[in-house]
């Protein structure tokens, strides 16, 4: 009997003093600041939990995410995105079994040790590379909109060119009418595709959808928006458009003249007086049009009388320019369209900046 008591307390000894070492080593690691490897996969899990999307600090010293945008030298691909980065309390683990431990062997909070970044993406303007091309939708302060295309070219000032669609169309519709779009970055200008209110412009007598929108407002609105968002020349912003949209950029024209250095119409017309300003406008109307006569209502106001033969040009006053381009075609926006108003559009500049810099190539054609 006794000596089953001593096979016991041997028995008790052999497996209880591993069971005191193990606990008092455990004690130590926790008194010195060290979690277990329980207690940092726990804290690990409650970050995951708390911060859903955001990115633990990994083991063995590998540098986050968040750290890697606040490390990345001016120049570099990460500095130069235009990208907003935030980065919460908190290092990159060096030299841990598991994420949530201090860096260095300095103590921290089981919660303290996850790294997250907030990445809030930028303005396509902002974040693309110098030379590159891009298109975004644009909201304004007044809660409307228009498609910005262009190609980043820091501080370089160039012409801004605003497209309009017809009636019932859109932006969509417009771009793929006049493939104004590769043209620009051809020719190295701006351009904007405008938003009617319900699809239609208030060009004067026609079109609006919403009695009261004031459209030359917000023509004035959206170029002040391009300006501030990509270097645009002042003396250089035209207005184009396409049957009511065309309507629309005479409008503009008249009413905004020291905003809109010329206007592109195509099948349409000037509906409203316009003789409070020169104005500079090339309109190019098919001879066959029934939706929009080309020799219907809008001559009557500015006093042009197109010829039958195909001549492009038309003085209207002694100061102001009307090119008209009549072709044998309907209610139609002709191929050549876009091509045929840049190269008349791009000669015009603001009338109070002719003269500015003493060259003869920024008069105005037509004009004493």
């Amino acid at each position: 009997m006794a000596f089953g008591h001593r096979r016991v307390i041997v028995l008790l000894v052999a497996v209880g003093l591993p069971l005191i070492a193990l606990l008092t080593t455990q004690i130590a690691l926790e008194a010195t600041g060290f979690p277990s490897a329980t207690s940092a996969a726990s804290a690990a899990h409650v970050v995951a939990e708390a911060s859903p999307g955001t990115t633990t600090a990994p083991a063995t010293g590998t540098t986050t995410g968040a750290a890697r945008h606040a490390a990345a030298p001016e120049g570099t691909a990460a500095a130069k995105s235009g990208a907003s980065v935030s980065s919460s309390a908190g290092t990159a683990a060096t030299g841990t079994a598991a994420a949530g431990t201090a860096a260095a062997g300095t103590a921290a909070s089981p919660t303290s040790g996850a790294a997250s970044s907030t990445v809030t993406p930028a303005s396509p303007a902002a974040t693309a590379a110098a030379g590159a091309t891009y298109t975004e939708l644009v909201t304004l302060a007044s809660g409307r909109s228009y498609d910005l295309h262009t190609t980043v070219q820091a501080g370089q000032r160039r012409p801004l060119v605003i497209l309009l669609h017809a009636y019932l169309h859109d932006a969509a519709a417009m771009r793929d009418l006049s493939g104004a779009t590769p043209y620009s970055d051809e020719h190295g200008f701006v351009l904007a595709y405008g938003h009617a209110i319900d699809g239609a412009w208030n060009s004067g007598t026609c079109c609006a959808g919403v009695n009261g929108v004031d459209d030359v407002a917000y023509l004035r609105e959206l170029v002040a928006d391009v300006e501030r968002r990509t270097p645009v020349d002042p003396t250089r912003v035209y207005v184009w458009g396409y049957s009511n949209g065309g309507m629309m950029a005479a409008r503009a024209v008249c009413e905004a003249p020291e905003v809109f250095a010329a206007a592109g119409v195509v099948a349409g017309a000037l509906l409203v007086p316009c003789q409070q300003a020169p104005i500079r406008m090339m309109h190019i109307h098919g001879t066959q049009d029934t939706t929009v006569p080309w020799r219907g209502g809008w001559s009557d106001y500015v006093k042009v009388t197109f010829p039958d033969s195909r001549t492009e040009s038309s003085r209207v006053t002694s100061s102001s320019v009307v090119v008209g381009v009549p072709w044998d075609g309907g209610h139609d926006w002709p191929w050549w369209a876009t091509g045929k108003l840049w190269e008349f559009s791009s000669q015009q500049r603001l009338a109070s900046q002719q003269g500015v810099d003493g060259d003869a190539d920024d008069a105005l054609p037509g004009t004493p």
